[in-house]
């Protein structure tokens, strides 16, 4: 090889490796000469890198960082090169090459956490030797696959202060339970009933008294009560509003599992739920010691005579009465809408019907905590007929509220009471009764409502309150108006969306301050972030999305989940844990935290469709009302805040119906807690056979049509649960 040939070598001197364990043969002479002679041998055919050389190789000036050597002026050293060094010869290779600095990739860095107060910042992983060329990401990581639980929480909770300790309050008070609240706290703090830590003692007395300026100042009772016409009604003419009923009396099976009785209610006839408990074993002993019951249940249970389809109790009131308002409504014996007509899009003729309002007597202790006054039955206070159709839909006005001169006009205001009717209109009613009407209840035909509105060409399907002035509806034609019920015959001007100067011919239409389109069709459900977050808005649709919406900008700031195949028909909102809660695939329950909204985190599951969902105001126990008469009760605290662990859910009764003979009920209670599993799988799922998920169709009379929880502070664990079967069980579950 006498022309010197151009080989590519490393830099630097080849040394043996060194060596970091104890070999147990060394200083022992146990190679042969033989054997020496074959490893210079090995050394010497390894030396020979001639196998290693290419042609053409670029000098250092061409842009390599080593030396161009002859095959004389190799370097000495270990001929024999392990994998190690071969290895270490690739990575110099690529490290000699000269990059162009926009192009050559960035060394990694840790991840940085920064201060409590900051997000991390996210940082893709990237591979050095392979670009992906259609990756994409959200921007933000995936807490549960890339960050620990600080992380996690500051993504689902935010950064700031005030967020951090919202949570950790809740968490510190709430967590405990597992399925249940509690009626008082321990003696640490934890536990018991309580507003939201977000909303603050301050700012509820600031909308108490200058949220209600309009109406007590500014001529808004006027004008309610001169747009409200109501007459008073003889008994002999209500019949028509009330709900027709299958027979008189309705038979139902209760008391303990194994020894239950037949119990006959009349029609709006009451029976206290302990009384079937009496007749069970330990009732003997109870009778001999003359000393009652320990644990006792507190609760009612009424013949409302036909299904119930809407319920809701009437908040600010902590008094010594709860009022429930209530709709039942029979199977229609005459067509409600025109013939060949879509029922859900049609307005319905104006037919009679009947919201009743119901009040249920309290008693106090010394911990300031309602329990259910078990010597007076619930009292029918108020009636309220109209010829609007059937009633859809009644939500409270949820606004605190300090209630003024009502002792000098000689009335109890119970609230804004809105609703929607079959015909198509959204109306509200300021709900009053007069001061000692309880011994006897009223009959009063509404004619007018203090405000009623409907956009035109389609149906008011949903609502939800804003603000004690501002009224959210979903149409049937997937768009959602926004009015203000105080100023909605006045259309604002153009450029000023609020309508804070009206124009000074009032419009006798009202006109809504926002009228955009959310889904392609039909709304079904949606839910306000009230209290901390009233300009943020959830919507459900038949379209198979749920959409979050940022009333400040509508059309461009929001963001839809992922889509479903079957819209859901249920949703709620929950102060502590800041997310949306509401059903997937028709038995999954789901939490939708509003600052990841595209994901869902599972707490929950039931055995058969969700009809009904509520949120407790003053604790966070998500109550759910199923197709097969179920009531579960859950606390999804826990596995928010860590997503390891077990969750736990509780049936607080059963209900079933069977239509032999006229119709019979049975009432099932004492299930214990339960685990349950949020995977569907093919072993193991009751749901799923011969790899088809499977879904059973059951009684609409057996169903659990409507669930509420009571939003007033003292009596935070009360619960009101309606059934297809006309029943209706309000009972105090608070632990």
């Amino acid at each position: 090889m006498g022309d010197a040939i151009s080989i590519r070598r490393s830099g630097r001197d080849r040394k043996p490796n060194k060596k970091y364990t104890v070999d147990a043969f060394e200083g022992l002479d146990i190679l042969s000469s033989d054997s020496e002679a074959a490893a210079e041998v090995l050394q010497g055919d390894a030396s020979d890198d001639d196998d290693f050389a290419f042609e053409g190789a670029p000098d250092k000036a061409g842009g390599l960082d080593g030396d161009v050597i002859t095959e004389e002026g190799v370097s000495e050293g270990s001929g024999i090169v392990t994998p190690a060094e071969n290895y270490d010869d690739a990575s110099s290779y690529a490290s000699d090459i000269d990059v162009p600095e926009h192009e050559r990739p960035q060394e990694e860095e840790p991840l940085e956490l920064g201060p409590f107060g900051e997000l991390p910042s996210f940082r893709p992983r990237k591979n050095l030797w392979k670009k992906e060329q259609n990756s994409h990401a959200r921007g933000v990581p995936e807490p549960t696959q890339y960050a620990s639980k600080e992380d996690t929480l500051k993504y689902l909770f935010g950064t700031g202060l005030d967020d951090i300790l919202n949570l950790l309050r809740a968490r510190d008070m709430w967590a405990g339970p597992i399925t249940l609240p509690f009626k008082v706290a321990d003696r640490h703090g934890s536990r018991g009933m309580g507003y939201p830590f977000s909303h603050t003692t301050e700012t509820r007395e600031m909308e108490s008294n200058l949220g209600w300026k309009w109406y007590y100042e500014d001529g808004g009772r006027e004008l309610f009560e001169k747009r409200q016409k109501t007459q008073v009604l003889l008994t002999d003419r209500v019949n028509p509003y009330m709900p027709s009923t299958r027979n008189n009396r309705h038979s139902c099976l209760m008391g303990p599992y194994g020894k239950q009785q037949v119990y006959s209610l009349a029609t709006m006839q009451s029976m206290h739920i302990e009384e079937p408990w009496k007749h069970a074993a330990d009732a003997e002993n109870e009778a001999a010691t003359g000393k009652p019951r320990k644990g006792g249940r507190q609760g009612w249970i009424l013949n409302l005579g036909s299904r119930v389809r809407c319920l809701d109790w009437a908040p600010n009131h902590s008094g010594s009465t709860q009022y429930l308002a209530l709709a039942a409504s029979s199977k229609p014996t005459i067509a409600q809408t025109p013939t060949n007509a879509a029922p859900s899009f049609t307005p319905s003729y104006p037919l009679p019907a009947a919201i009743q309002i119901w009040a249920f007597a309290t008693t106090t202790n010394g911990d300031r905590t309602g329990y259910m006054d078990g010597n007076k039955s619930p009292e029918l206070v108020l009636t309220i007929c109209t010829d609007w159709g059937a009633v859809k839909q009644l939500k409270w006005c949820p606004v605190p509220r300090v209630v003024r001169d009502d002792q000098v006009r000689g009335k109890i205001s119970l609230g804004f009471l809105a609703g929607i009717w079959g015909e198509g209109h959204v109306r509200v009613l300021d709900v009053q009764i007069d001061i000692g009407q309880h011994s006897s209840a009223g009959y009063v035909k509404y004619e007018g409502a203090a405000f009623a509105a409907r956009p035109p060409d389609t149906l008011c399907t949903c609502l939800t309150w804003l603000s004690a002035v501002d009224l959210a509806v979903g149409c049937a034609n997937g768009f959602v108006a926004i009015w203000n019920i105080f100023q909605g015959n006045q259309p604002p001007l153009p450029g000023n969306a609020a309508g804070a100067s009206p124009p000074t011919i009032p419009s006798p239409i009202p006109v809504p301050w926002s009228y955009q389109q959310f889904h392609q069709t039909y709304v079904v459900a949606m839910a306000s972030a009230y209290p901390a977050h009233p300009h943020l808005l959830a919507t459900t649709s038949m379209d198979g999305y749920m959409r979050l919406t940022d009333l400040r900008a509508p059309s461009t700031d929001f963001i839809l989940t992922n889509r479903s195949r079957i819209g859901s028909s249920v949703i709620d909102y929950c102060e502590p844990l800041q997310a949306m809660v509401s059903t997937e695939e028709n038995d999954f329950i789901r939490i939708y935290p509003l600052r990841r909204f595209f994901s869902s985190i599972s707490v929950g599951r039931a055995e058969a469709m969700v009809l009904s969902l509520s949120v407790g105001k003053v604790h966070p126990t998500i109550l759910v009302g199923t197709a097969d008469g179920a009531v579960i009760a859950t606390n999804p605290m826990r596995k928010v805040l860590n997503s390891k662990a077990q969750q736990y859910q509780q049936t607080c009764f059963q209900h079933e119906w069977s239509r032999k003979g006229d119709g019979m009920s049975r009432i099932l209670d004492g299930f214990k807690v339960e685990t349950v599993s949020m995977a569907r799988t093919l072993v193991g799922d009751k749901k799923i056979k011969d790899a088809s998920v499977y879904a059973t169709i059951h009684e609409e009379e057996t169903g659990v049509m409507q669930v509420v929880w009571n939003p007033n502070l003292h009596c935070g664990g009360w619960v009101a649960a309606g059934m297809g079967s006309g029943l209706l069980r309000v009972e105090d579950l608070a632990l």
